[in-house]
């Protein structure tokens, strides 16, 4: 960890106890990723699951990262920065998302991550179609969070926040998504992948 950077409080997705029980690992076999794929990463944080699909793709490809929040995208490109060397620095975009939608054009990435915050969405199907709308027809949405029921308030959301997994797979469904896919192996998390 970059002594630049604050050590991590339990709510922060870059503690080593929330990384544990949802692996970088899972994400990517999730995502099923190839390199010169365009990938986003939407509520990036500090780039707890950007940076390993980052290296994964061995940086061929195109890399955007959005979030809301500046503080979260500060420590983003503080950490980001360490990446200069790397040959596939020059592909990575960092935007400030919206409330209500990303500042990208429509079909600009081929796998979209959105991981333990669809429960904060106050219009969950208004941000499943923005996801839509900037995949590039039959990309794949990665859609992950927490499951009810499984304790974990003090890393997590509290439970009467977290949203059952079939009620996020027909939100899916209504908002345009296909091939709904439900992925085992996570701890504490659903995963759902879904086709534009």
């Amino acid at each position: 960890m970059s002594p630049l950077l604050p050590q991590p409080q339990p709510h922060d997705e870059e503690h080593p106890r929330r990384l544990a029980l949802l692996p970088a690992a899972g994400v990517l076999g999730a995502l099923a990723l190839k390199p010169g794929q365009r990938f986003l990463d939407v509520d990036c944080g500090v780039g707890a699951y950007f940076f390993p699909v980052f290296e994964a793709m061995q940086g061929r490809g195109v890399f955007l990262a959005a979030h809301l929040d500046e503080d979260r995208l500060r420590r983003f490109l503080t950490r980001l920065e360490g990446y200069s060397s790397h040959p596939g620095y020059s592909r990575v975009e960092v935007v400030r998302s919206k409330p209500d939608r990303l500042p990208l054009p429509e079909a600009s990435a081929d796998r979209v991550l959105l991981q333990q915050a669809f429960h904060r969405l106050r219009d969950q199907r208004g941000w499943l179609k923005e996801l839509r709308r900037v995949l590039a027809p039959g990309g794949l949405l990665c859609l992950l969070d927490w499951k009810p029921g499984c304790g974990g308030a003090e890393l997590g959301p509290e439970d009467a926040l977290r949203i059952p997994e079939a009620q996020a797979a027909h939100i899916l469904q209504e908002a345009g998504f296909s091939l709904v896919v439900s992925h085992t192996g996570f701890q504490q998390h659903w995963c759902l992948t879904a086709r534009r």
